[in-house]
């Protein structure tokens, strides 16, 4: 190990990761300065998206290169060996792929969560305008009592109240700038009739309680479907485990009994 320190060129690849991970924290500062500006949390844009991958991948060669240095300097063999070349591996796809693709992975699994959220919200929002709840009370209600299971949907909740104190914005069409940058298509209908009711005047109920059906159709229809998937793979594994079984008996028979002795 001492041996690496004291190579001429381990200086330079210690400069080259020092320099690497300061470049990613400057790509980090400005992609938190455009959210700032924008007043939203957005996604990196494409170019974005290029210079993060770009990073991440000249940051892994110098990283998986370290175990690659310590089996050839040190002459492991083996096992160890594998399992040098395994970290090396491992580190070059978590730094290089993982790490900047976390943005758009985070943003789906945000986008699955709001859908499944939506139809609560939507009652949500019924029964509070059915008590002549305003807009903003009924968003600020919606915050009182924090709750792990609708923590995505309070955090879209959230950044629609901020917007509308610090930009002056309904609070309505707040929420439906705030479900646009989400991208959840069935919230951002939801919030499209809001906006839209609370610019004319008129009442959204009718167009609420046919979304909200809608949606508990589909999502319920979804359900069984993922319930008919996981029984045909549970079957698959039944099938495999009893002709395994099966084959191992006749196994036994076979070898047991000699038969093979004729052939």
């Amino acid at each position: 190990m001492i041996d690496i320190l004291i190579q001429p060129g381990a200086w330079t690849v210690a400069l080259s990761v020092a320099g690497l991970l300061l470049a990613i924290t400057g790509m980090l500062q400005l992609e938190r300065g455009r959210i700032l500006a924008i007043g939203l949390r957005t996604l990196p844009s494409r170019w974005g998206m290029t210079g993060r991958f770009i990073l991440g991948h000249l940051a892994a060669l110098p990283l998986a290169a370290v175990p690659a240095l310590l089996i050839i300097s040190a002459g492991i063999d083996g096992m160890p060996r594998l399992l040098l070349a395994t970290a090396a591996l491992g580190i070059y796809l978590y730094v290089g792929v993982v790490i900047p693709r976390k943005p758009i992975t985070a943003a789906q699994q945000e986008r699955k969560r709001l859908r499944q959220l939506t139809p609560s919200f939507v009652s949500y929002v019924r029964v509070a305008l059915a008590g002549y709840d305003s807009p903003p009370v009924l968003l600020e209600r919606y915050l009182v009592r924090p709750n792990p299971r609708r923590a995505v949907m309070q955090g879209v909740v959230a950044d629609a109240l901020h917007l509308m104190r610090d930009r002056g914005v309904l609070p309505f069409e707040a929420l439906r700038r705030v479900a646009r940058e989400r991208g959840c298509q069935e919230l951002i209908d939801v919030t499209e009739a809001l906006a839209q009711a609370e610019a004319e005047g008129s009442d959204p109920q009718l167009v609420l309680q046919a979304q909200e059906a809608t949606l508990n159709q589909v999502l319920h229809d979804e359900f069984r479907q993922m319930i008919e998937r996981r029984k045909l793979y549970l079957l698959a594994l039944a099938a495999l485990a009893v002709i395994s079984v099966l084959i191992q008996i006749m196994y036994v028979i076979v070898m047991g009994s000699g038969a093979l002795r004729y052939f």
